[in-house]
């Protein structure tokens, strides 16, 4: 069976700095969600081999903070395409020196693809044929309805 390399992709990585913080110094929502935008699009312009852009972020959770020095890391799947877009589930993950990582964060971001022009291109059809990989995809569908 052939790999996928969309499914649970390891991508994407960053140390929280003192300059990322909000006023109750954590992790701002806002960085943590501009470089989940970047890993997933470098993943999708790896997957169209073209020029991608982000049309919505679906949803996204916060479910616990980071603070400087932790290591943040991505888990990205791509969850299916259209004519135009594919659309990606994230889990943010945060790792210490002495810890294992934990899930800080989930969400669903939905990428086009466009040509230089910004003008919408066909998106190659996704398919899963592996069953685990399949019922993984089916659950986070059902849970973000998409």
């Amino acid at each position: 069976m052939e790999k996928n390399t969309f499914y649970q992709v390891e991508s994407g990585d960053f140390f929280v700095d003192a300059d990322m913080l909000n006023h109750l110094n954590i992790l701002h929502g806002g960085v943590l969600v501009k470089h989940c935008d970047s890993t997933i699009g470098l993943l999708a312009n790896r997957y169209t081999h073209s020029r991608v852009l982000t049309v919505a972020i679906k949803e996204f959770n916060f479910a616990k903070p980071a603070h400087v020095g932790d290591h943040i890391s991505f888990s990205v799947t791509l969850l299916k395409t259209s004519r135009h877009t594919m659309t990606f589930h994230v889990e943010v993950r945060r790792q210490t020196y002495d810890s294992d990582p934990v899930a800080i964060g989930n969400g669903i971001f939905i990428f086009i693809a466009v040509n230089a022009d910004l003008k919408p291109i066909p998106v190659p059809a996704y398919t899963v044929q592996d069953p685990e990989q399949q019922a993984f995809i089916k659950q986070i569908r059902e849970e973000f309805a998409v």
